[in-house]
Formats: C-alpha cells, sequence, structure tokens
C-alpha cells in the first residue's frame, strides 16, 4: 500500500493566549497543499516493523520519529502486532512549518486502520473516536491531516470545521537554509487577544486577514524570512507569509500563469528550497 501525505499552510495564524496546560490558544486556518511525503507499507513474515526514512537527514532515532510513534500507539489501543515494513520518503522539509511531521503521522493512523479491518466491508478497525484520540496524543496538528482540507482550527488544534468556501490559491513555498523549532518559536511568540475572527470566503476576504502572529517575533530573530517575503512580493504574489511556526515561507498567486512566471525568475537564485504548487479542496488517503 502506498499513500501520499501533504504539507499545510496557515493563511491565518493567532496567538491569543498561553493555556494553563501549557499550550497556546489559536485561531488559525490550515490548508493542504499539493506538496507531498510517500509512504509505502508492505507486510512481512513476522518481523515487526521495519521502518526506513529516505531524502531527509534526522538527529533523532527512529523511535521519535512520528511514523515508529503513530505504529506503537496503533498497537496499543488495536492489540494488533504490526508486521510492516515501511519506507518514508521525504519531499516536504522539516522544520519548515509545513506540518509534514504531523501528516506522515495521521497518514500512518490511517493506513494501518485500513490495513488491519476485520473485513473489506468496514471502514476500519478502530471508531473514528479512537482514531482521533491517538492524532491528539501524537501532535497538536495531526488531526487535522486525518482528513486535510481547509479548516479553521481552535484550541490547541483539536477543535475543527471545515471551510467549504476556501478560495484556491497557487503557491510557490521557499525553504532557506535554516529549521526552526516549534517548541523555541512557541516560548517566544507574543499572544495578543483577537476579537475580530474572519469569515473567509473569497481571495479579497483572504487579503484582508493575511496574518501570521508568529511573525513579530520571527522576523526580527531571522531578518531572511523578511527578505524571502519581500521577494516574493515583488515577484508577483498578493501575500507572502512564513507559514506556521517556520522557516518556510510561502507567496500566494492569483492563477498559474503568475505562478509560473514567479517560479521562473526565483529558481534562477540561491535562496534556498524552491516548492511550486497548490491549496487542495480535499485529499483522500487511499
Amino acid at each position: 500500500m502506498k499513500i501520499l501525505t501533504p504539507a499545510k499552510i496557515n493563511p491565518l495564524l493567532y496567538i491569543l493566549s498561553k493555556r494553563e496546560d501549557g499550550f497556546h490558544e489559536l485561531y488559525m486556518h490550515m490548508v493542504p497543499v499539493s506538496l507531498f511525503d510517500t509512504l509505502t507499507f508492505t507486510h512481512n513474515d513476522g518481523q515487526g516493523l521495519n521502518l526506513k526514512v529516505s531524502g531527509a537527514e534526522f538527529s533523532e532515532s527512529p523511535e521519535e520519529n512520528l511514523v515508529f510513534r503513530a505504529v506503537r500507539i496503533f498497537e496499543l489501543e488495536s492489540g494488533e502486532t504490526v508486521n510492516l515494513n515501511v519506507i518514508l520518503e521525504k519531499h516536504i522539509p522539516s522544520g519548515a512549518g509545513l506540518g509534514g511531521g504531523s501528516g506522515n503521522a495521521a497518514g500512518t493512523i490511517q493506513a494501518l486502520n485500513h490495513l488491519y479491518r476485520r473485513s473489506s466491508e468496514t471502514e476500519g478497525l478502530l471508531s473514528p473516536e479512537t482514531i482521533l484520540a491517538i492524532a491528539s496524543e501524537l501532535g497538536s496538528d495531526v488531526p487535522f491531516f486525518l482528513e486535510p482540507s481547509p479548516c479553521e482550527i481552535k484550541g490547541r488544534g483539536e477543535k475543527i470545521k471545515p471551510l467549504l468556501e476556501f478560495p484556491k490559491l497557487f503557491l510557490i513555498i521557499i525553504k532557506p537554509p535554516l529549521s526552526i523549532s516549534t517548541k523555541e518559536a512557541y516560548k517566544k511568540c507574543l499572544p495578543k487577544k483577537q476579537t475580530n475572527l474572519p469569515n473567509v470566503c473569497s481571495i479579497d476576504d483572504l487579503k484582508s486577514y493575511f496574518q501570521n502572529q508568529f511573525e513579530t517575533s520571527l522576523l526580527v530573530q531571522y531578518p531572511v524570512l523578511s527578505e524571502l517575503k519581500t521577494l516574493l512580493l515583488e515577484n508577483g504574489a498578493f501575500g507572502a507569509l512564513v507559514s506556521g511556526s517556520g522557516s518556510a515561507v510561502f507567496g500566494a498567486y492569483y492563477n498559474k500563469n503568475l505562478q509560473n512566471q514567479a517560479l521562473k525568475k526565483l529558481s534562477c537564485l540561491t535562496v534556498g528550497d524552491i516548492f511550486s504548487c497548490e491549496t487542495m479542496a480535499t485529499h483522500s488517503y487511499y
């Protein structure tokens, strides 16, 4: 079984307050984009989990990888022993605020729930409520990736509401040669109460609210992020933001033609890894 797990962007991200549980109260829009990692699952002969990762270098041990952790929690909840060879091919950069690891975790949960279902007539082995609980345990962004579509997200990430009229965007994403720890970004962020929460149905609506509150601290710490935003705006983007806690910066374009023109110009520069993609209304793993 082979699945694609998408990246995400945040066209809007408010950090409202610090919670008593140590997390932050958020209001944000999260949107899946057509930049993917690949996960391949094949059965082995009772050899347990064999995870291999290509396309990225990690300082963490395999046991800390979110795919590995997702498998182990699935085993605990289901009572199944997972005897699979799993190959993770990374294309989404890490430490970029694009949710690559969270998508990998959610895709793994959904794939295992499908592979180990009792019959072809059942949707999955575990209930949707249990799947959501596993996702929440793995990370704040993981629940969104269970059924990726444009969503309004509140709380620490667990309150999810689909945005059915979210406009389609054409994107260029630039990942500079630096990574930002989400944990460290939250330590330095500046929460701010917001009373005017938006209703986005068009690109004009989106332009009015285009904001990432992480930028208040990130742009001071990492001036290159401001430079990339300016570069994207100078090359036709109607808006440019750091995605999530960074370090990737995305530019949003009205149409494919403008996106292609900008990509041609930017590809000649040495600014980091450049990706051309677009937002998606939905994504299915299988």
